[in-house]
């Protein structure tokens, strides 16, 4: 595990981040534990531990967060070496199977910037490691435990949900069979409700704002995705870079010793065992294959989790063959530890020489999109803050920045942590000046005289509304990041 965190801190992004992650430092920096996404979005449990960070150094926060999910992905790889060394008996199989998934591209790659997914690998690696238990030493102490570990886990992310079903239906067939009682499906129940009772509470104060109880149901279970989950439909936006950046994580042998190990997964384990830790990666696999959002290479990290433990009974299965069989395995994994690096530093490489770009409807300043999707470290990746120093001295000293999504946290975490002093305004729907979609009027008076700058001129990045008042807005230089607007009517 130390190992595992030093590697991930050392290649850690140092600086702010895009997207979801500078959402997350930005979150964490102001103790916004709802956000304004939906609960299902909110991960509060992981909030919370960030503001511990906070306490230590708010100036440092994006790169302590940063380091924070190498931390979480640590934890989740001491817990699957642990399930692996109980499953084959052999502890350097579960330490060699846990190098080879912590170099896997979507583990590195999320273990590197503020991240929840980690924290919810590690809960969810916990859970498997305590269903095995369960399985092979029944008891009601360790359903007790699973059931809190799993509300725990869905403070954090509602992935907690997926295997929850069939937990339960492995409590029920112990308790058919007299090897739990049946108090105890009670007990893990009260145990669940009390871990998760930081969600509930949030869900339970919602409604009662709102008065609408189905709605904070939706916001807590979906927050609007609920259309994109268990999608059969064909959608070809970004399903070829989702396809490549899932893939790439199986550039070593994983994915080879995984189908080995699923053949003999009965065979090593018993039907009880391989009946429940293939229920629990079929539904993992079922809900990231049908999750149509753009980032779903992201929500693969426990459906690798599982391919890793068939993995670990491949491998094993391989190396009792004979002494010449376990050398060439071994030789061939430990190599992978040196392949699948090289092959994400050669990835962009190629794609330059071929030629091959990715096309954006809006292309961020500064970021390289092949490299930065493609590479998972990030101690050199500083796309985000070199366009937020760009952003504030074009629009210095006193100009309006309307940002995009995307670039919304990065620009109102450099204000706050690099240029207070700045008269530099970052507008949101939040302020600090009126909203432009509410009050039209008022936010054309509060930038009289001051000058206007859009991130991005394509309506839903910028309200289309406030565009069609507006001239065309333009760079004067290619090296500008942003663009100037100007009133149709002065």
């Amino acid at each position: 595990m130390l190992a595992a965190g030093a590697f991930y801190c050392a290649t850690a992004q140092r600086t702010i981040s895009w997207q979801d992650s500078g959402m997350f430092q930005w979150r964490v920096l102001e103790g916004d534990y709802c956000g304004h996404l939906g609960l299902a979005l909110a991960h509060p449990l992981y909030i919370a531990g960030g503001r511990t960070l906070a306490l230590l150094s708010q100036d440092r926060l994006p790169l302590l967060l940063n380091c924070f999910s190498g931390l979480g992905a640590a934890v989740a790889l001491a817990n699957l070496a642990a399930v692996a060394a109980l499953l084959t008996g052999k502890r350097w199989a579960g330490l060699l199977t846990a190098a080879m998934l912590a170099t896997a591209h979507t583990v590195w790659w999320l273990s590197t910037a503020a991240e929840v997914y980690t924290w919810s690998l590690a809960g969810f690696t916990l859970e498997v490691w305590l269903l095995v238990k369960l399985l092979r030493q029944p008891g009601w102490g360790l359903l007790v435990w699973l059931g809190l570990v799993n509300g725990l886990g869905l403070c954090v992310h509602n992935f907690a949900l997926l295997p929850l079903p069939v937990y339960v239906a492995t409590a029920i067939v112990l308790i058919a069979r007299r090897r739990l009682p049946a108090w105890s499906l009670a007990a893990a129940g009260g145990a669940w409700l009390a871990g998760a009772g930081l969600y509930i509470g949030m869900v339970v104060d919602l409604a009662a704002s709102t008065g609408d109880w189905l709605g904070a149901v939706r916001s807590a279970l979906t927050a609007g995705y609920g259309s994109k989950m268990l999608s059969v439909a064909a959608s070809t936006a970004g399903l070829k870079e989702n396809l490549v950046l899932s893939g790439a994580n199986f550039a070593g042998l994983l994915l080879p010793l995984a189908v080995v190990g699923w053949c003999r997964l009965a065979a090593r384990l018993g039907r009880g065992q391989a009946v429940a830790l293939g229920a629990v990666t079929a539904v993992h696999v079922l809900f990231f294959a049908t999750y149509r959002v753009p980032d779903q290479f992201t929500f693969i990290l426990p459906s690798l989790a599982m391919i890793a433990l068939a993995t670990t009974v491949g491998l094993s299965v391989l190396t009792d063959v004979s002494r010449g069989w376990r050398g060439g395995v071994v030789a061939a994994c430990l190599a992978s530890l040196l392949w699948q690096p090289g092959a994400y530093w050669a990835g962009p490489h190629l794609a330059a020489s071929l030629g091959v770009k990715v096309i954006r409807q809006r292309q961020l300043p500064f970021r390289d999109e092949v490299r930065y999707w493609l590479t998972p470290w990030k101690h050199n990746e500083r796309s985000a803050e070199q366009f937020c120093r760009a952003a504030f001295s074009q629009a210095g000293p006193n100009g309006v920045i309307l940002p995009d999504s995307t670039s919304r946290y990065p620009l109102l975490l450099y204000k706050r942590l690099v240029v207070p002093k700045t008269g530099v305004t970052v507008q949101t729907p939040a302020g600090p000046l009126p909203d432009w979609r509410t009050d039209p009027a008022g936010f054309r008076e509060a930038v009289d005289g001051r000058p206007l700058y859009l991130v991005s001129r394509l309506p839903g990045y910028t309200p289309a509304e406030l565009l069609a008042n507006l001239e065309e807005p333009f760079k004067t230089s290619d090296q500008d990041a942003l663009y100037s607007a100007r009133w149709k009517n002065p």
